[in-house]
């Protein structure tokens, strides 16, 4: 209601004509937090791979909740740290979480799925949409801006649960951009044009002739739609929001604000998938999509995303880790008894530490980039980044403790600067799914269920797990 008031207040303040103006929607956003209504939030979820090095990822013995040391020697966390290279220290805005569960019924790799639903995953797939899709599509949350969300990753186009966060309703994959120039056709042209009359006239005849298709396409669509069984019905349901996103991008207004440049469009790879020859390149696609994605932000074209990031396995990477990392580093790091959720199994060897704890920190410092390039366009305060994996200690495939780490601001709802920890043990002869209290176990659909209440859907639980009497948010955020 709020921001209805502003916006009319706006409108009237300068002509109800400015909303045909480049980025008027830019414009009637600073006006609303001018009169003290704080800015849009945006979410971006993030996965990257091979679990975690949890003896270097966990809390040193001196720190507590609010101090706490990132640089320690072999950290995976510095890059939080690190203002030499990312600008400034985000030390205090973030949140480091030890102990979170994904109680999934699968194993590692296809927890994925997980992250973002908090759903058990059967015969592949997640049972409910996934936070992103719950927020942006479900309750409008992402109605305002061109795109209502995208979908981006590294190196694989498959949408099965270990490979992909996002998921629609009925827990239906939703397709996913891995080729840099694509994510820029997708975000930007149509929607940021810029001030040249051809330019703009050229706009306006692809926005009536993708107007035309669509209506075209949209009948089409719904005189099929009464012939579906419900499954296909949802799949149908979930094309014509994409084809409402599309119609969405067609009107929207070119850009013409200083932050909203128009980006140039990546120059093609030679080769963009694994096991295909894309692996090379995946470190500068991973921040050809990062940059894209904060600018995007930046310039409200989208206010949800996820980005399925991936590891360098290839001779001689830049890390200098061997050439398979998932054989290599995750399958060989022999933990200790924190790293096997208290399980006493031997001390661990602490070289397979520090190279799982490499590979990490390659990861985070992808975050830490996000981060600065949010900083950069204004927006890392009101945005709220969930950076994890589907496994906490690689070796064996456990999803008991994932590494966590809440990034940005999220407008204040979420306090930032902290680590927390949950207690990570697990009996011995357990599969830590009962739904007794025999042991602690704080799975991550509660995490979801703090986040949908930050973004003011007051939700009791969201997703399930195996552990159904685990509801309600986390206090501790």
């Amino acid at each position: 209601m709020r921001r209805t008031v502003h916006r009319r207040a706006f409108l009237r303040s300068v002509g109800a004509a400015l909303a045909t103006l480049p980025f008027a929607r830019l414009a009637e956003n600073a006006y609303a937090q001018s009169a003290g209504e704080p800015p849009p939030q945006r979410f971006i979820g993030v996965y990257h791979p091979h679990g975690i090095a949890a003896e270097l990822f966990a809390k040193r013995g001196t720190d507590t909740e609010t101090r706490f040391d990132l640089r320690y020697e072999d950290s995976p966390l510095e890059p939080f740290d690190d203002p030499s290279t990312y600008g400034r220290s985000f030390k205090d805005r973030v949140v480091v979480i030890e102990g979170l569960d994904l109680l999934s019924s699968t194993n590692g790799h296809q927890s994925a799925a997980t992250l973002l639903t908090g759903s058990l995953i059967n015969d592949g797939l997640p049972h409910n949409s996934s936070l992103d899709q719950f927020l942006a599509v479900e309750h409008g949350l992402g109605g305002a801006t061109p795109a209502t969300s995208v979908a981006l990753a590294v190196g694989s186009n498959e949408l099965k649960a270990g490979e992909t966060l996002s998921f629609g309703a009925q827990g239906i994959p939703i397709s996913k951009i891995i080729d840099p120039g694509e994510a820029f056709d997708f975000l930007f042209r149509r929607v940021v044009v810029g001030p040249d009359a051809s330019a703009q006239a050229s706009a306006e005849r692809q926005r009536r002739l993708g107007q035309s298709l669509i209506d075209f396409v949209r009948g089409d669509v719904n005189r099929l739609r009464g012939r579906l069984a419900p499954l296909e019905k949802a799949k149908l349901d979930q094309h014509l929001e994409a084809l409402r996103g599309l119609e969405k991008k067609l009107y929207a207004a070119p850009s013409g604000s200083p932050a909203c440049r128009m980006p140039a469009r990546p120059l093609p790879f030679p080769a963009l998938e694994r096991y295909n020859g894309g692996e090379p390149y995946f470190d500068a696609i991973t921040d050809l999509h990062i940059d894209l994605l904060a600018l995007a932000m930046g310039c409200d074209i989208t206010r949800f995303a996820t980005l399925v990031t991936s590891d360098l396995s290839y001779a001689n990477n830049p890390l200098g880790l061997p050439a398979d990392n998932h054989g290599g580093v995750a399958h060989t790091y022999a933990a200790s008894p924190l790293g096997n959720a208290g399980r006493p199994l031997g001390p661990g060897k602490p070289a397979t530490w520090k190279a799982l704890a490499k590979l990490n920190r390659y990861s985070y410092g992808k975050v830490a980039r996000l981060m600065q390039r949010l900083s950069e366009v204004g927006v890392l305060e009101s945005t709220l980044i969930y950076a994890s994996s589907d496994m906490g200690n690689p070796a064996s495939h456990s999803t008991r403790n994932v590494p966590t780490v809440l990034a940005g601001g999220a407008n204040g709802k979420i306090r930032m600067g902290r680590r927390i920890q949950y207690r990570t043990d697990c009996p011995l002869g357990t599969l830590c799914q009962s739904d007794s209290r025999e042991y602690e176990t704080v799975p991550n659909n509660r995490l979801l269920t703090s986040i949908a209440h930050a973004f003011g859907v007051e939700v009791e639980s969201f997703g399930w797990q195996f552990n159904r009497s685990a509801r309600g948010p986390l206090a501790e955020l």
